[in-house]
């Protein structure tokens, strides 16, 4: 397969994919393209596998300080064990506002 015809169905595929369109809609319309179902296979494989990347890069950030805050939490419940050993509400109370501050601030909303 020559190199103008994989670039050219990459550059249909990425442009049907970016507008939304699903897998089937792409293969159509690269077969009426006259692109090869070998050479189709491979671009929509390709094209899932770095939405997967994408998707799990722009997550990463999110999962990182979402377990940074629950850390926290934790940290803070077993020092204020320590601290005040008779009170129970207290770490439980931080370790749960560890949660909820890492499920309320997540897609970058703040208060």
């Amino acid at each position: 397969m020559s190199d103008e015809l994989k670039n050219k169905a990459y550059s249909i595929a990425s442009k049907l994919k970016r507008e939304g369109y699903d897998n089937e809609v792409i293969r159509a319309r690269l077969d009426k393209q006259g692109i090869p179902e070998e050479l189709i296979k491979q671009v929509l494989t390709n094209l899932s596998i770095q939405q997967i990347v994408e998707v799990n890069k722009e997550q990463q950030p999110f999962y990182n300080l979402a377990m940074l805050k629950i850390g926290i939490g934790v940290f803070l419940a077993i020092a204020s064990a320590i601290l005040i050993p008779g009170q129970v509400y207290i770490p439980i109370g931080l370790i749960v506002g560890g949660i909820a501050a890492a499920a309320f601030f997540k897609g970058g909303r703040k208060l």
